[in-house]
């Protein structure tokens, strides 16, 4: 009975999935067609109507490159630019050193999917130990990437050692083995194209949609401050400037990360991982360069004595662009290569932040990036760009070189999860819970605009697996139903810090052009709380100042994360501490309707589980019975006038009522076997409940 259910709710899953899917496509291809009109537009004013060669050739780089608009202004995707195994502890999971866990981990069977600057060169020798490892989905015409190479190689280059000859002298021993090299690849192009075998351009949200992918990698991004890019020799702003006064989209919530959160809501299984950028400190402060803003598609110089924007994250906080600060998916910042301790992370101080890698937070205060690696002077893969490709290799930096580092050891993570839990699979909540819970700290103590929640650790997030398939660690997918609370009691260990983390895919937010909006972009809002029951205090979650984040963060109510973590560094040995986790207001679906919230946790530093519970708000003697049935439910003694609602798990509503006798009689006849929550509201209460239908 139980492999049957579990087909059957993949299968409706599944089913959903592909209809939500279709209503976004249809949005995707909508956000195409306005942003061609706005695009026809800005380069019939920008180039008139005489155009060389050249500029059409820019103009539809432009083109592919779109990312959107920003006050009529178009602003569009660029890239963004072995110590990585080491610094990272991922030798430990492939070399086959975990304890509990059997053979090692090098990619077997883990297809990662690409959205880069174009082609994979797949014929590169750092790719030529396993036939057919890279897969291009894009039409053989276009150009092998420089770029999408170096950052699949980060991810899956074979075991090849190397010495660069110093031009000064000297030489310099490398490896570049990846993370997974015996992984596999799908590779897309960020910018807006044609797939072989169709007709219209899309943009990269539907090719995701396309892709299906399971964990996916995106080095790249928008700059929207201060660029020397576009003009050689001068400094260009690219946010809006007015008579002295000025706005930009740096740390602002926007329609590229709504798209993505609502990529992720439809498709929780999808595991997103982006670069934070490369834009830190970038500005005319402190040199002579010309400087120009961006008005209609032109520069145009700033006048003498002008009041000039301040240098990207010039207060040390907020220059992270639009599309990198999405609820849903990893943002990853880069620090410089660890070389002491044998390349081992041991203290904070280990982990530097390299000087051009883009801080946070988002303007509301949420967290982001989420987490740090590796990303500065380090080795890869290189290609010319063009359609035959070549066997080149360099040394580059950048947060696109830092993000396929930590794509890479969450598919080495979801390689481990099959492993251990054959009918189980990391989700998009989950890989975040893991990979916050168990990172390194790094910068301030707690979270930070720097650094995020610190510095991946692929060994410690391998072992908080094991730690699950023996129950010394709590790592569970769990559903709160609004209004109830779920609770957990536990007996310190004593041994190390009593530690929870939970995060949730949150619906999407209301993207906004705000400048600097403090207003929070969470839509359901959950609360963990952990409470010593011997002395009643409650403890809180980190919690950012918006604004004054590089003060370090304080434990309190936080209202703008999606994840949350509650820390006791001297929790009492043998003491019992109670873990709740609860909302505000109304929980709700990504269609606005009321309907529960799946997240995910990770507690440590326990010794017992002293109980696991739903505590419902007062019932006021309602029951809902039975929770187990081939049938009905019946709801007893509900005042008459309440009402009911009956929700699948993914909250969509399938049937509801108004109660007018004390045995209301519900029937669940119509539907496939699996579980159901039946919610009652009355004038003062609202009462769920789980059922199963076998």
């Amino acid at each position: 009975m139980k492999k049957h259910l579990l087909l059957v709710s993949i299968l409706s899953i599944s089913l959903m999935s592909a209809q939500s899917n279709d209503a976004l496509n249809r949005e995707f291809e909508r956000q195409n067609r306005e942003n061609k009109v706005k695009f026809d537009s800005y380069v019939a004013k920008r180039y008139g109507v005489d155009k060389s060669p050249e500029v059409l050739k820019e103009i539809e780089k432009q083109r592919a490159n779109l990312a959107g608009f920003y006050f009529n202004q178009p602003y569009f995707h660029q890239p963004d630019d072995l110590d990585q195994v080491k610094n990272s502890n991922a030798d430990f999971l492939q070399n086959g050193t975990i304890t509990g866990l059997t053979g090692s981990f090098n990619g077997e069977n883990i297809k990662y999917t690409v959205f880069d600057g174009g082609r994979a060169f797949e014929g590169h020798v750092l790719f030529n130990n396993i036939p057919n490892r890279i897969v291009n989905k894009e039409d053989p015409s276009m150009n092998y990437s420089d770029h999408a190479t170096a950052v699949s190689s980060f991810i899956g280059s074979k075991n090849q050692a190397y010495t660069f000859q110093l031009t000064g002298g000297g030489t310099h021993p490398v490896n570049f083995k990846g993370i997974a090299p015996n992984s596999t690849f799908d590779n897309y192009a960020f910018a807006n194209s044609v797939l072989p075998g169709t007709t219209n351009t899309i943009s990269v949200y539907q090719k995701i949609l396309i892709a299906q992918p399971k964990i996916s990698n995106h080095s790249y991004g928008s700059n929207q401050g201060w660029s020397n890019a576009a003009i050689s020799g001068a400094w260009v702003w690219f946010g809006t400037y007015n008579a002295g006064a000025y706005t930009d989209l740096q740390g602002t919530y926007y329609v590229n990360d709504r798209n993505y959160d609502l990529i992720v809501y439809s498709n929780p299984s999808y595991v997103i991982v982006k670069s934070a950028g490369n834009y830190f400190g970038m500005g005319p402060a402190g040199n002579t360069m010309p400087k120009y803003y961006v008005n209609s598609g032109n520069a145009v110089a700033f006048p003498d004595g002008a009041t000039i924007p301040p240098n990207n994250c010039a207060l040390g906080y907020d220059c992270i662009g639009p599309g990198s600060l999405a609820k849903n998916i990893i943002v990853v910042g880069a620090t410089d290569i660890i070389t002491s301790n044998d390349k081992r992370y041991t203290t904070t101080t280990d982990v530097i932040k390299s000087d051009y890698s883009s801080a946070g937070p988002r303007d509301d205060g949420a967290i982001k990036p989420d987490i740090t690696t590796t990303g500065t002077d380090v080795a890869h893969a290189s290609t010319d760009e063009d359609t035959v490709g070549s066997q080149l290799i360099s040394v580059g930096s950048g947060t696109s070189y830092s993000a396929p580092v930590v794509t890479g050891i969450i598919g080495l993570w979801m390689q481990i999860y099959k492993q251990l839990f054959p009918t189980l699979e990391l989700n998009a909540a989950s890989a975040k819970t893991l990979t916050i819970h168990s990172a390194s700290e790094a910068g301030n103590i707690g979270p930070d605009p720097w650094h995020g929640w610190g510095f991946i650790n692929a060994k410690k997030g391998a072992e908080l697996l094991v730690g699950k398939s023996n129950n010394t660690v709590i790592f569970a997918d769990e559903t709160l139903i609004s209004g109830n609370t779920n609770s957990k009691v536990v007996k310190a260990s004593g041994s190390e810090p009593l530690k929870v983390t939970i995060s949730w895919i949150d619906p999407a937010g209301t993207s906004t052009s705000a400048h600097n909006s403090r207003v929070s972009k969470l839509v359901n809002d959950l609360d963990l709380r952990i409470i010593d029951t011997s002395t009643n205090t409650i403890y809180y979650p980190w919690k950012l100042d918006a604004n004054n984040p590089m003060t370090p963060a304080t434990k309190a109510d936080n209202t703008v994360d999606n994840v949350e973590q509650v820390v006791i560094d001297n929790a009492v040995a043998g003491r019992n501490y109670k873990i709740e986790i609860l909302n505000k207001g109304t929980l709700v679906n990504d269609a606005g309707t009321a309907a529960p919230q799946n997240y995910s946790i990770i507690v440590t530093g326990f010794s017992e589980v002293l109980g696991t519970k739903d505590v419902t708000s007062p019932a006021n003697g309602i029951v809902i019975a039975p929770t187990l049935t081939k049938d009905v439910v019946n709801i007893l003694k509900a005042p008459k006038k309440s009402s009911y609602t009956v929700y699948d798990l993914s909250g969509k509503k399938l049937q509801s009522g108004v109660i007018n006798s004390a045995q209301e009689i519900i029937s669940l006849s119509s539907y496939t076997n699996g579980i159901y929550i039946i919610e009652v509201k009355t004038d003062k209460d609202v009462i769920s409940k789980k059922v199963i239908k076998e």
